[in-house]
């Protein structure tokens, strides 16, 4: 296996360690502990040919086959040790801070605002969002209860206006969005969606697979176009993912844009609630 990082990171604890620096002990796990009879090459990939992974190094891995898994660029440190860091380093600027910007109201932004809103109810948070809805991939009802259970913890947002975030740094107190409304706050999170990590693609035999979007074509099986032995999975494909539940018999089906249901699984289905 090839990743620039040592440890898995589980994607969607993520923001509950930036509260709870503790439990990205359980979130953060070393390949080598789960890996035990892989190779895992810690490095960035660079290019695909025939049948070799070329890294940022030189370094030429051999296949016979190949899963494509990048999803999205991020600026993780390499190490876990690096990572834990980090998350402590985000609880002690929330937990020293007084008010606080959220740049985004996609699922990380509200997500984010709604951890610091419960563990810091006394915090000032303030959300900027380009949108005229909050979670606009999703149904206006449920962009609705968001919105209510976001504005009773006393979270202002600010629709339809964006704040420039280049060339600032952490210590950037004072914004202006694009509207003319002024923000002061202590600290700043940026949760702007990220574009896909698949512009290494487009140097070597991938690069005519890639869709306008910059996304991998891939067919039922998940196979690459026009390639045998290539595999892609996860945000990186161009499989537009529908999750129906059935909450009297427990089932989740998973439909994709072109095959119909490629999946039939029996699920718990878990109701949460905002307390």
């Amino acid at each position: 296996m090839k990743c620039r990082k040592d440890y898995y990171e589980v994607p969607w604890a993520a923001l509950r360690c930036m509260v709870e620096p503790a439990f990205a002990q359980r979130s953060l796990i070393e390949h080598k502990h789960y890996l035990s009879n892989a190779r895992v090459v810690t490095s960035t990939a660079v290019k695909v040919s025939e049948r070799e992974v070329v890294t940022s190094g030189g370094r030429c891995i051999p296949y016979d086959y190949l899963v494509i898994a990048t999803g999205h660029p991020n600026t993780f440190p390499t190490t876990r040790s690096e990572r834990l860091q980090q998350f402590r380093e985000s609880y002690e600027k929330i937990r020293a801070s007084s008010s606080i910007l959220i740049v985004g109201g996609g699922p990380t932004g509200v997500e984010l605002a709604g951890e610091i809103a419960v563990d810091f109810p006394d915090k000032h948070i303030t959300i900027v969002h380009k949108g005229y809805r909050l979670l606009e991939f999703i149904g206006p009802k449920a962009s609705e209860k968001a919105l209510a259970w976001l504005t009773s913890r006393k979270v202002q947002v600010l629709f339809n206006q964006q704040i420039s975030l280049e060339q600032l740094d952490d210590a950037q107190t004072e914004f202006v969005t694009s509207e003319g409304a002024k923000v002061r706050v202590d600290c700043w999170f940026n949760c702007i969606g990220k574009g896909l990590g698949s512009s290494w693609l487009t140097d070597g035999i991938l690069q005519d697979c890639l869709n306008e979007r910059g996304q991998l074509m891939v067919d039922e099986h998940l196979r690459v176009a026009g390639k045998k032995n290539i595999f892609a999975i996860g945000d990186i494909t161009d499989i537009r993912v529908i999750i129906v539940f059935d909450s009297s018999l427990n089932i989740q089906r998973v439909k994709t844009n072109e095959t119909g249901y490629i999946h039939h699984a029996r699920y718990e289905i878990f109701h949460a609630s905002f307390q």
